[in-house]
């Protein structure tokens, strides 16, 4: 459904104590720009997901947050790296106010917008076949599955997470799937299809 496409920007690491991830996108774009340059810095993960691709860039995370979710990753770096300076590298469009959270608790943080989400167009013919179950990972998800298609009663919502649920349009009630990772949001999607 979407499409990332990376938006450059000369960063001056030496400026930050730490950077700040909430995707794997995150990582892969600012690895793209910077030419691996952040990993000089300590990283902090949303999730488990995110300090994979991390580890798997070079990267040394220093912290993971405890629920994969921007308001508890930024209450726990508050107090546990409270003198820090972050970088932020971030896409154009955010859901979650992890910046602001940070800044409420007087930590410093730069944002950088290093990628955007960009809706991939499809045929109506393309829907997905009627009793689905549907998978929706990210807010911008939502957007863009909506731009394309219009809702089937029979199609079962899941939504990864708690944001990404309230992404949908009313009419549409969505099953949350029970943890934030891919893997247990499609064993929970298949349960639902198979009952």
């Amino acid at each position: 459904m979407i499409r990332f496409s990376i938006l450059v920007q000369r960063i001056d690491f030496s400026r930050y104590d730490g950077v700040i991830f909430t995707s794997k996108q995150g990582v892969k774009a600012l690895d793209e720009i910077s030419g691996g340059r952040w990993r000089t810095l300590p990283a902090a993960a949303i999730g488990e997901q995110t300090a994979k691709e991390i580890e798997k860039r070079g990267g040394e995370v220093v912290y993971i947050a405890s629920q994969a979710y921007g308001d508890v990753l930024a209450q726990e770096l508050s107090e546990r790296f409270g003198g820090f300076r972050w970088l932020y590298p971030r896409p154009k469009v955010v859901v979650s106010k992890i910046a602001a959270r940070l800044r409420e608790r007087g930590i410093v943080v730069d944002e950088r917008v290093i990628y955007e989400t960009v809706c991939v167009p499809y045929k109506k013919r393309e829907a997905p076949q009627k009793g689905a179950a549907l998978l929706f990972t990210a807010p911008s998800v939502v957007r863009c599955f909506f731009e394309n298609f219009e809702w089937d009663s029979t199609w079962h919502p899941v939504a990864i997470g708690h944001k990404t649920a309230q992404a949908f349009p009313d009419f549409v009630k969505p099953h949350i799937a029970p943890s934030p990772s891919l893997e247990s949001a499609v064993k929970f999607a298949r349960n639902l299809v198979s009952h």
